[in-house]
């Protein structure tokens, strides 16, 4: 049953939070980069889902690991060193992977949790907090026998990762390191040469297709990955390959000085992540 509301109360405007000593927080800042390659996501995935070439492509990463919480599982934790004078900064991340065979698609989400008992504060780095990141990496048709991957990349960090820099300017910023992140994966990729890996070998191709791959890749069979959730090894890479770039970018906007100007730390930002 409607009630009728008083007009007198109900088109008046709601106090304001002020008022009542409370603020509304500003918003997250969120950037996203999405592009299509000309290449078969079997040739990406043995660099995107290895620990152990994390450093091929990430030349500040100083150590990585995988901790145990009792609170949150198992946790990725990565420390990186910084251009001077700046201090350097650690992640500690919780991460999820999930393979769609039936759609061809893979995706790898993380945020940043806080635990210093698993991992205690490192004296003389500076902890940066993530909201959620994300890779979403499908196979399309490949059209005119060219194989084609969509890479599609989030990031959404709190509005504090960069006071006192243009929230336009941080996208900018922001996008800019995400597109950094795909050209190191394909870099990376490239130069390694490395073999297919089979179990992404079947997407978007027919049997005849996927068998030929097979035989060049000199590998037998495709793995019979379906769809699951979790951390397999190797999630720490493409928790990696996300974090890269943009660690770069807001651990130098994250430092403005007080004193200083918002157009000084972009050209700080410029001078190690353009």
């Amino acid at each position: 049953h409607e009630v009728a509301c008083d007009p007198t109360v109900c088109n008046q405007p709601a106090p304001m939070l002020s008022a009542l000593g409370v603020l509304a927080s500003p918003p997250s800042i969120h950037a996203s980069y999405s592009t299509v390659v000309n290449v078969h996501v079997s040739d990406l995935m043995p660099v995107f889902l290895s620990d152990e070439l994390n450093f091929e492509w990430d030349s500040r990463l100083s150590s990585q690991e995988m901790v145990y919480s009792h609170t949150h599982g198992t946790l990725s934790y990565q420390q990186r060193a910084m251009p001077f004078p700046l201090a350097p900064r650690d992640t500690l991340l919780k991460c999820g992977v999930r393979v769609l065979r039936r759609q061809s698609r893979l995706t790898s989400e993380c945020r940043s949790v806080r635990d210093d008992v698993a991992v205690p504060p490192r004296p003389g780095a500076v902890r940066l907090h993530l909201e959620h990141t994300a890779w979403r990496i499908e196979a399309l048709p490949a059209v005119k026998g060219v194989p084609r991957t969509a890479l599609s990349l989030d990031i959404t960090v709190p509005p504090d990762a960069a006071h006192g820099v243009p929230a336009a300017v941080v996208r900018h910023v922001q996008k800019k390191s995400l597109r950094d992140s795909v050209d190191s994966l394909l870099a990376a990729s490239k130069r390694l040469h490395l073999p297919p890996h089979r179990d992404f070998l079947s997407w978007q191709r027919t049997r005849e297709e996927a068998r030929a791959a097979e035989r060049r890749s000199g590998q037998q069979g495709g793995g019979e990955w379906t769809e699951w959730g979790g951390l397999p090894s190797g999630s720490l890479a493409a928790t990696s390959l996300l974090v890269v770039a943009h660690c770069t970018a807001f651990a130098v906007l994250a430092i403005v000085h007080p004193r200083g100007s918002w157009r000084r730390s972009v050209r700080l930002v410029a001078s190690f992540v353009m």
